[in-house]
């Protein structure tokens, strides 16, 4: 068993890279509807790896910044076909998902400290995206919204997280 769980992250981080590879070529030839169909397999698989980062006790066997990465790149590349495709509130919605999940996970006792370090430093990202978002969608309810309740949960740590 302690094999699988070696591997089993591995072969997961490849496949969501080469699924979003997939929707990044799709994505730049504006065939939005195969990006996104490609970026919700790469979110779906980034959820699978974050939920083994959660719930395993060896966290030494998954790389928690490539998970986090892959979490949050997922999240906003789905969020740009969105913007794109005029779906603003819908582009919305995924950036917020994205930045409470990490909100949660950061805030979180119960959860190991090299997680909650690692939500904070890819909250860092996700607090940027719904600042830039709201600017440039004069202040998205949603988003508003999420930054108010939200904050800035990674940059005000005033203690370490351990």
């Amino acid at each position: 068993m302690p094999h699988a769980s070696v591997d089993a992250p591995e072969n997961m981080i490849s496949a969501w890279e080469n699924t979003i590879r997939q929707g990044n070529q799709a994505y730049s030839q504006k065939q939005d509807q195969l990006a996104l169909k490609q970026y919700q397999a790469a979110l779906d698989q980034a959820k699978s790896l974050l939920r083994e980062c959660v719930h395993t006790d060896e966290l030494a066997v998954l790389s928690i910044d490539t998970v986090f990465a892959a979490y949050v790149v997922s999240y906003h590349n789905l969020a740009n076909v969105y913007a794109r495709q005029g779906d603003i509130n819908t582009a919305a919605c995924r950036l917020c998902e994205a930045h409470q999940c990490l909100s949660r996970i950061c805030s979180d006792p119960d959860m190991s400290c090299a997680l909650r370090e690692a939500a904070q430093r890819h909250g860092r990202r996700t607090y940027k995206e719904l600042v830039n978002f709201s600017h440039l969608y004069s202040q998205h309810p949603l988003v508003a919204r999420t930054l108010r309740i939200c904050g800035e949960f990674c940059t005000l740590q005033k203690q370490p997280l351990h």
